[in-house]
């Protein structure tokens, strides 16, 4: 029991510290998955390097059979998860050196490579046939690692690739005979001895090491190798029979990053962490990791990967098509929504120019108002001081002729209507220069309402006449025929016949008021 509080211990203490080191949220590490899958090119470009550094090696003339062998066989291990086709091409290659150098050692040592590369390749049977042409009891011991991985590997991908629940179980029990064995041969202090012991617990009873010892590996070597990758996928296999979803997308993130900074073709995790994300909805980024997952497949021609994804990309790409509609439909009524709400400011800017416009006319007209209020204001009162003078002087002279006794010559001129006629005069005069002043255009403009044979010419000295004196008066603002009469002296008939008589000239007579008062009004 207290073993086991110390393991859970140590387990919640790893956590922690993986936490710690890969604390992001689950949009987190998929933006940072997203980073490196942008940069997947440089990752390719940085193996391409190693690839031409070796062929250019290759291409040196003096090599011994030797040098050639060994250097076309990393070509075609360094090709192996990359693209298959190369890969077979070197080891192709390999093989023919080994024949010409009769060292059966150096054909076995290619036939493992070349039936793991088939393997990956989904040739099984051709993998089979080669593998099987390998003598286990013969190997050198540093060859057996290989032999067996290569088992390993050959019988997994058949449990993988197989439909059929029997030969999916035997296919299994072989693969984890050569892991056992496998396991064996391994130094226990390398860390594939700890991978592969890590992935024999996970499949049985002490998940909780298994999970602690992952864990750990992950802390210790490159996160663009192949162990990392592997240790992530086999961690993200504990979480997903945990039912832990954040910790298998997690994990899941980690291998698919570790495989693409690696440039491993052929690989797992992205393609499952693609479906895991549609079945979470979130179909764009499962499209573009499936996406992503099928290209390296062709690329690496690694027909297992190609089968699985192809079953899964219909369903993705549907999804995605319909969410690309939706979407569409989406952004075409948001289109029309702003097209309306743009309609609708346009309209206000409209309006709201056309109240600016009409208040600064208001503007301009009340400053025209003010103005001709202030012209008129200082005219009533020089007129107002002018008449208080005539007054006073009239006054003066009533007095003097009383005091003289000239009552018959002052009888004679009040009774005399010659004063009143010159003061009106000079009253009209006052108004008409008064008035013109304001209106400097009035009798050109007022003329231009009316029909051309009936415009009113003035005579010489006059600055208007009665016709013109009336509607300058109305232009003012005083429409009243009664008040327009008792400020010209007229009767109101007279008023009305002159206006009557005027308008029946004009060349709009509907519109002939509207028209007089726009007469030297601001535009």
């Amino acid at each position: 029991m207290k073993k086991v509080f110390v393991l859970a211990l140590s387990i919640i203490s790893i956590c922690l510290i993986s936490m710690l080191c890969f604390a992001k949220n689950d949009d987190g590490i998929l933006n940072e998955l997203d980073r490196v899958l942008k940069n997947q090119s440089i990752y390719d470009t940085n193996k391409e390097n190693k690839i031409d550094s070796l062929k250019l090696q290759l291409a040196n003339p003096s090599l011994n059979l030797q040098q050639q062998f060994r250097l076309n066989n990393e070509l075609g291990e360094v090709y192996q998860l990359f693209i298959t086709d190369s890969a077979m091409k070197y080891l192709d290659r390999s093989m023919i050196v080994a024949d010409r150098l009769r060292n059966d050692a150096m054909k076995d040592e290619v036939r493992i490579n070349l039936a793991y590369v088939l393997s990956v390749s989904g040739l099984y049977k051709e993998a089979l046939d080669v593998f099987d042409e390998i003598d286990r009891v013969n190997l050198p011991n540093q060859l057996l690692v290989d032999y067996y991985n290569c088992g390993r590997q050959i019988y997994g991908f058949l449990g993988s690739y197989s439909r059929n629940d029997s030969y999916i179980a035997k296919y299994h029990q072989k693969q984890y005979l050569y892991r056992d064995s496998l396991i064996d041969v391994l130094p226990t202090n390398s860390y594939e001895y700890k991978l592969y012991i890590a992935e024999q617990q996970s499949s049985g009873s002490s998940m909780m090491e298994a999970e602690m010892m992952l864990q750990s590996l992950l802390h210790q070597v490159p996160d663009n190798s192949n162990i990392y990758a592997r240790a992530a996928y086999s961690l993200a296999t504990i979480y997903k029979e945990q039912d832990n979803n954040k910790l298998y997308l997690q994990y899941l993130a980690l291998s698919a990053m570790a495989d693409v900074k690696g440039a491993i073709k052929e690989n797992a995790a992205l393609q499952n962490l693609a479906l895991f994300l549609y079945e979470q909805g979130d179909i764009n980024r499962a499209y573009r990791y499936i996406k992503y997952s099928l290209e390296d497949a062709l690329f690496c021609n690694a027909r297992l990967r190609t089968m699985e994804i192809s079953a899964v990309l219909p369903v993705i790409n549907s999804s995605y098509q319909l969410k690309e509609e939706q979407q569409q439909r989406q952004l075409l009524i948001f289109l029309l929504l702003v097209s309306v709400l743009s309609l609708f400011l346009l309209f206000a800017l409209f309006w709201i120019y056309k109240q600016m416009k009409r208040l600064s006319l208001t503007e301009r007209n009340l400053r025209q108002s003010n103005h001709i209020k202030e012209e008129y204001i200082g005219h009533f009162l020089s007129l107002c001081s002018l008449y208080i003078e005539k007054l006073d002087r009239f006054r003066s002279t009533v007095n003097r002729k009383i005091v003289a006794g000239q009552v018959d010559e002052l009888l004679r001129m009040t009774k005399s209507s010659q004063f009143v006629s010159n003061e009106q005069k000079e009253f009209y005069a006052n108004f008409d220069n008064a008035f013109l002043q304001i209106y400097p255009n009035f009798v050109e403009e007022f003329n231009k309402l009316l029909q051309p044979d009936d415009r009113i010419v003035l005579k010489p000295g006059e600055l208007l006449n009665n016709e013109l004196r009336i509607f300058a008066i109305i232009r003012l603002g005083i429409d009243d025929s009664s008040m327009i009469a008792n400020f010209l002296h007229y009767s109101i008939n007279t008023i009305y016949t002159y206006r009557n008589k005027v308008k029946n000239k004009a060349i709009n007579r509907d519109q002939f008021d509207n028209d007089l008062m726009k007469i030297g009004a601001v535009e």
